[in-house]
C-alpha cells in the first residue's frame, strides 16, 4: 500500500515508491541506507499462513542461487509482523511486454538460451522454479535475461509441501501435464513450461487455450491433446526449431529433454546455422533488399540450363560470367527468402496497426511469391493481407478503395489454391474475409 512509501524496514531499507503489484505481494523501489545502493523491496500483503510459508520459501530458494540470469536476493526477514525480501533492482521489460513490441528471431533464441542457463544452474542446486511464464522472465535494457519470482519453487529434497491437496498453483497455460495429474514433478516440468513459452513467442499463441476461458478444457488439453504444429501456425519457422519445441512439450517427462543443457546445445546449434526469422510478435533482423511494392525481377526457370552454361563459362576461363550465372541460378531461393521476410514485416506492422507499412510489405511479399510461382505461400499471404485490410476498415472511418480492390483480387486468386491444397481452415477464413471485403466495397460505392 502507498502508506509504506517513506517507511524504513529493519532500520536499513527505505521504501521509495511502488513499482509492481502481485497477488500476494507488492514490490517497491528502495534504498539500502548501509550500502547506499538501489534495491527492490518485496513486501507480503497476503496474511494467510500458507502464503507466509510460501513467501519465506521463495526467499530461501532464491537466497542461495547466485547466477547472472537469476534475480539476486540480498536479505529477507520480518519487521513489525511484516515479511519482506530485499532483491536486486532490475530495469527492463517482462518477456510478455517485450513480445508485444517485437523481438528479432536471433534475440528470441538468445533469450531462451539464457533462460535455460538459469534453470540449468537452479536445477543443479536441486531447485525447481515451477512457475515459468513470460511475466516471470525479465529482459533488461542491455538485452540480458533475468528470471524472477521463485515463489513457487521448492527444493527437490524437501518432502514436505505447503501446497494444499488438489490446489493448482501457477498459470494454467504453462503448466505440465504431471502437475494437473498430481504426480511427482521434477526439473522436466520446468522444461515443459519453457516449451509452452517458446511456442507462444514463436507462433503468437499458447499451445492450449479456451476462447471461453474454460480452464477445465485447457487442463484436459495439456494432459491429453497434441498441440497444433508449430510450423502450421508459422510456416516460416525451421523444422529444427519445431522439433525442439515439440520435444519440450512431450506429455511424458521421459520423452522430453533430460536436462536444460541439452536444450541449450540444440538452440546454440540452431542459432549458428539458421538465418530464418520468426513471426508472432517478432521483427525480422534486417530489411530485405528489394523496395516494398516493387515487383522483383522474374527468376530464371530452367536451373539445369543455367548451371550447364555456368560450367561452360568456367571451362572457358570467364569467372565473371560464372558469378553472374550462379547469381541467377540462386535468385529464386533469395527471392523466396525475401518474400518470407516481407510477410514477417507485414505481420508485425499489422499487430501494431501500422497499415501503411503492412500494406507495402504484404504487397511486396505477394509479388515475390508470384515471381517464384509459390502458390501455397501466395495463398496464405493473401489471406493474412485481406484479414489486415478488413481489420483496418473496422478501425478506421476512411476506407482505401484501391487497397480493398487489391485484397479482393489477391484473395480471389488464392482461394482456388487453398481449395486445391485442401487447406480447409484457411479456405474458410479466406471465404469469410472475401465476403466481408465485398460488402465493404459495395458500401463505399453508395
Amino acid at each position: 500500500m502507498t502508506e509504506r512509501v517513506g517507511s524504513v524496514i529493519a532500520k536499513r531499507y527505505k521504501v521509495d515508491k511502488l513499482i509492481g503489484r502481485g497477488g500476494m505481494a507488492d514490490v517497491y523501489h528502495g534504498t539500502d541506507a548501509v550500502l547506499q545502493r538501489e534495491i527492490a523491496v518485496k513486501i507480503l500483503t497476503d496474511r494467510s499462513e500458507i502464503v507466509r510459508k510460501r513467501f519465506l520459501r521463495e526467499a530461501q530458494s532464491m537466497a542461495h542461487l547466485s547466477h547472472r540470469n537469476i534475480v539476486g536476493v540480498y536479505d529477507a526477514g520480518e519487521d513489525q509482523d511484516q515479511l519482506y525480501i530485499i532483491m536486486e533492482l532490475i530495469r527492463g521489460r517482462t518477456l510478455k511486454q517485450a513480445s508485444t513490441e517485437g523481438i528479432s528471431y536471433d534475440a528470441s533464441l538468445k533469450i531462451f538460451i539464457e533462460l535455460l542457463q538459469a534453470l540449468e544452474y537452479a536445477h543443479k542446486q536441486s531447485v525447481i522454479h515451477r512457475d515459468i511464464k513470460p511475466a516471470n522472465i525479465m529482459i533488461l535494457d542491455n538485452g540480458e535475461v533475468k528470471v524472477m519470482d521463485f515463489g513457487l519453487s521448492r527444493r527437490v529434497s524437501d518432502a514436505s509441501s505447503v501446497t494444499q491437496a488438489g490446489e493448482i498453483v501457477g498459470t494454467i497455460a504453462y503448466l505440465s501435464p504431471e502437475r494437473f495429474l498430481g504426480k511427482v514433478t521434477d526439473h522436466r516440468s520446468d522444461l515443459y513450461s519453457v516449451g509452452c513459452v517458446m511456442y507462444e513467442i514463436f507462433t503468437g499463441d499458447v499451445p492450449f487455450k479456451s476462447p471461453s476461458d474454460d480452464l477445465v478444457s485447457v487442463i484436459f488439453a495439456h494432459v491429453n491433446e497434441t498441440p497444433a504444429s508449430v510450423r502450421d501456425k508459422n510456416p516460416n519457422l525451421s523444422p529444427a526449431l519445431e522439433r525442439i519445441i515439440m520435444k519440450l512439450l512431450a506429455k511424458d517427462p521421459v520423452d522430453r529433454y533430460a536436462t536444460a543443457s541439452e536444450v541449450i546445445t540444440d538452440l546454440e546449434n540452431l542459432s549458428r546455422t539458421s538465418s530464418m526469422t520468426t513471426s508472432g510478435a517478432q521483427a525480422p533482423p534486417t530489411p530485405p533488399p528489394t523496395t516494398p511494392g516493387t515487383p522483383p525481377t522474374p527468376a530464371p526457370r530452367d536451373l539445369k540450363s543455367v548451371l550447364g552454361t555456368a560450367i561452360e563459362a568456367h571451362r572457358s576461363g570467364n569467372p565473371e560470367a560464372v558469378k553472374a550465372m550462379l547469381s541467377n541460378a540462386f535468385r529464386p531461393a533469395e527471392m523466396l527468402r525475401d518474400a518470407q521476410r516481407y510477410v514477417l514485416t507485414a505481420m508485425l506492422a499489422a499487430r501494431k496497426h501500422d497499415y501503411v507499412e503492412g500494406t507495402k510489405a504484404y504487397t511486396a511479399a505477394l509479388d515475390g511469391f508470384k515471381a517464384v510461382n509459390n502458390e501455397l505461400e501466395y495463398g496464405r499471404t493473401a489471406v493474412r493481407f485481406a484479414v489486415m485490410v478488413v481489420e483496418q476498415c473496422a478501425r478506421e472511418e476512411k476506407v482505401d478503395d484501391d487497397k480493398v480492390d487489391v485484397a479482393i483480387k489477391a484473395l480471389s486468386e488464392a482461394l482456388p489454391v487453398l481449395r486445391g491444397k485442401r487447406l480447409f481452415s484457411e479456405l474458410e477464413q479466406g471465404e469469410r474475409t472475401l465476403y466481408a471485403l465485398r460488402r465493404i466495397r459495395v458500401g463505399t460505392e453508395r
